[in-house]
């Protein structure tokens, strides 16, 4: 992310010297780099833990957690940007989405969950 935001902003810098673009306009295409320099300056953690009976993750301030026995399966649905959305599927039908930030890479997350007996089902590309 970081690498990101320092080209946008070399861009934006090589556009106001070299072709010499409004003040205006950059400060307006500066404007979307204020979310991620705030997330930098913040420097947020997140993770994921599976052991112990629960499965447990956290992003930023905010904590949550199930336990193990309670989860039917795990239902990764790959979107179309090329990331997958995990979700939880309880024995009881209610449904856990895990947030995007905490999650580990793909394989690890199905082998952990693997590991204690929990299912995984893949669904490609699902536009809903």
């Amino acid at each position: 992310m970081a690498l990101a935001l320092a080209g946008w902003l070399a861009l934006l810098g090589i556009g106001g010297v070299a072709a010499q673009v409004s003040p205006w306009i950059l400060s307006g295409l500066a404007l979307p780099c204020l979310p991620g320099l705030w997330d930098l300056w913040r420097n947020p953690s997140s993770g994921l833990t599976v052991g112990a009976g629960k499965i447990r993750w956290h992003v930023a301030q905010k904590a949550a957690g199930v336990a193990l026995s309670e989860v039917a399966l795990l239902r990764l649905d790959r979107r179309w940007d090329l990331s997958y959305r995990a979700t939880l599927v309880l024995h009881s039908g209610a449904k856990l989405r895990l947030p995007q930030p905490a999650l580990p890479p793909v394989q690890a997350l199905k082998t952990s969950l693997a590991a204690h007996g929990i299912a995984c089902q893949r669904h490609l590309f699902s536009s809903l």
